[in-house]
């Protein structure tokens, strides 16, 4: 048979994700798209404790502040047209309120370094080798937060740059967390502000030097997110509406052959009940005061409970508690 698609081989991990392995997710914006996936199945995951990072050297800086627990104080933070913000952390986190904001840094980095003590999986994905300095004191910024150009310098990293920062982060991370198992990966959305050519390159030097990596440590791993957009699903009905995103289908995708290869069958089996009970938590009735909604509500809750006797280390509390929450508010009415 004609095949009319160029298929990525990915071989299967030695390592097995289950729901009783925690993972971290860190990078650009694609991974968050991975790590919402885990999260909607109830996996244990923390994605991106700082916001989206785009470049290796803003994901080190992060990982190395978690590993420390390295409070920030004021003199890290920046003021900018009313508000207080932070080089290292997207907009999210910035606010009017100094104390409040160093208060939520400081928060989201003692969560981290607890977590990070306990993860099985780290998954980095980088966005683009292309950097912003603050010329004010030549660090390398994760976000610019849309303060004028004019006072930083872009710069494309090299592949050597990389792979000596890397090293050491390496080797750090290993000994902070010996059962830690490191996967790298390439964002597949296209920095298409920096045009064609000179996002091929961009992509082209994280490529190389993760390669490096690979090779100086075996035990790493590389998942090809990039290549299977780019050459399986290379066809614009896989891509959002700015053409340079992947769509839902496109990460949907990605994030099958992500499961095909770090999730073994018997969790794939726990994950279909998962979905059938989260599916219920969202569904929207179309007669919230009925007697019908509160049958649903009652199969619901013992469905759950029954679930979570056997699974008690499946976060689905959540799920519990509006369950019940809905039909004693059905009943009350």
């Amino acid at each position: 048979m004609t095949s009319f698609r160029t298929y990525i081989p990915v071989d299967e991990s030695d390592f097995d994700l289950t729901y009783k392995k925690k993972s971290m997710l860190i990078g650009s914006c694609f991974t968050d798209n991975v790590g919402e996936k885990l999260w909607y199945y109830r996996f244990p995951v923390l994605i991106n404790p700082f916001g989206v990072m785009y470049n290796p050297i803003s994901v080190k800086k992060v990982l190395n502040t978690l590993m420390g627990e390295s409070s920030f104080e004021e003199k890290d933070l920046h003021h900018h047209n009313g508000l207080w913000l932070s080089f290292y952390h997207d907009t999210s986190f910035s606010g009017d309120d100094k104390e409040e904001v160093l208060k939520n840094i400081n928060q989201k980095i003692h969560e981290g370094y607890s977590w990070m003590e306990q993860n099985n999986l780290l998954v980095i994905t980088f966005g683009t080798a292309r950097v912003y300095r603050h010329k004010k004191d030549h660090s390398i910024v994760s976000n610019c937060h849309k303060i004028p150009s004019k006072e930083f310098e872009r710069e494309l990293l090299g592949v050597d740059h990389i792979v000596e920062e890397y090293r050491s982060l390496i080797k750090n991370l290993k000994k902070f967390n010996s059962h830690l198992h490191i996967v790298f990966t390439v964002s597949p959305v296209r920095h298409w502000k920096d045009g064609a050519v000179a996002n091929q390159q961009s992509k082209a030097t994280l490529i190389l030097a993760i390669q490096k990596l690979l090779e100086e440590f075996p035990e790493l791993e590389y998942f090809p997110a990039y290549e299977i957009m780019m050459d399986e699903l290379r066809d614009y009905r896989f891509y959002a509406d700015d053409m340079l995103h992947p769509g839902q289908t496109g990460i949907q995708y990605i994030w099958e052959r992500f499961g095909q290869t770090y999730i073994k069958k018997s969790t794939f089996k726990l994950m279909e009940k998962v979905e059938e009970i989260v599916k219920a938590r969202n569904h929207k009735p179309f007669r919230p005061k009925s007697l019908e909604y509160q049958d649903f509500l009652k199969k619901q809750i013992e469905k759950t409970e029954q679930f979570l006797d056997k699974n008690p280390h499946i976060d689905l509390r959540p799920e519990l508690d509006y369950f019940i929450a809905q039909l004693e508010g059905t009943a009350e009415s």
